[in-house]
């Protein structure tokens, strides 16, 4: 897997979500050592208390999910708190 995005790299209008699905891809795939990261990092946390939703959930959707897009729909079917969305 390549390195993961920048944190400026925007997804669905949210900063640090690119980086936080590569790294919970690399975290899956038990390749996220090989490039001195964490996940969840305290940046991660950070997002996912944003977010409303816990670092497994959001690695299920990482790793299921082929495109960015669907990342974004499958936060959006679990009612994450998304920019531009009622909060519930």
């Amino acid at each position: 897997m390549p390195e993961p995005r920048s944190g400026n790299v925007e997804v669905g209008g949210i900063s640090w979500l690119a980086r936080m699905i590569d790294k919970a891809r690399l975290e899956a795939a038990g390749e996220i050592e090989q490039y001195d990261l964490e996940y969840p990092c305290p940046m991660d946390q950070g997002l996912l208390r944003q977010l409303g939703i816990d670092a497994e959930i959001f690695q299920n959707i990482a790793v299921s999910a082929s495109t960015d897009e669907q990342v974004v729909f499958e936060l959006e079917r679990v009612g994450a708190n998304l920019p531009g969305k009622q909060v519930r």
